[in-house]
């Protein structure tokens, strides 16, 4: 009660804005015979604010089969009720992700033939489970067990698969 109290208004302070790190985890695929990836986007933005961050582009390195593969994000930005509170520190990011076979079943075709001291057969096996990736075609033949004449005899499938560009990418299945 001893004192008459005024508060009065200071007009420069400055709140800067904060600087966004965004990390990517990728995300692994089976081979599709193309280099697009998908990653998920985690942030260190403050608990409570409202934001999301995307992405443009996130690309392998290649398309092969492998662990560990590079995969690299661009294009990240933030959007949002707080976004304005942000920067980004960089709109580029790089992880690592998988790429797995693509599972098929190459299956041997029925066959008939005269006894010609060989183990070739005519027919062509089909994929009779799971799809080449759009672009692969399949080359395949079979072969019998043994040239001797019999029933029941086992035919063995093989071949390779290449890309459009005439690439053997067999090992991606």
């Amino acid at each position: 009660n001893n004192y008459s109290c005024s508060f009065v208004n200071n007009t420069a302070g400055v709140i800067n804005v904060r600087q966004l790190t965004a990390t990517a985890t990728g995300v692994n695929k089976v081979y599709d015979g193309t280099t697009t990836a998908t990653v998920t986007l985690s942030d260190n933005r403050v608990s409570g604010d409202v934001l999301t961050a995307s992405y443009t582009a996130a690309t392998f390195a290649d398309r092969t089969v492998g662990t560990s593969k590079t995969v690299s994000v661009s294009g990240i930005s933030i959007t949002g009720t707080d976004a304005a509170n942000y920067q980004l520190a960089s709109t580029t990011a790089t992880t690592t992700a998988d790429i797995t076979s693509r599972p098929i079943t190459v299956t041997a075709a029925v066959n008939t033939k005269t006894y010609d001291r060989t183990t070739s057969a005519a027919a062509t096996p089909t994929v009779t489970s799971g799809t080449l990736a759009a672009g692969d075609a399949g080359s395949f033949t079979e072969t019998y067990d043994s040239a001797n004449v019999g029933t029941s005899k086992t035919l063995t499938p093989t071949g390779t698969v290449k890309d459009a560009g005439d690439v053997d990418v067999t090992s991606n299945y």
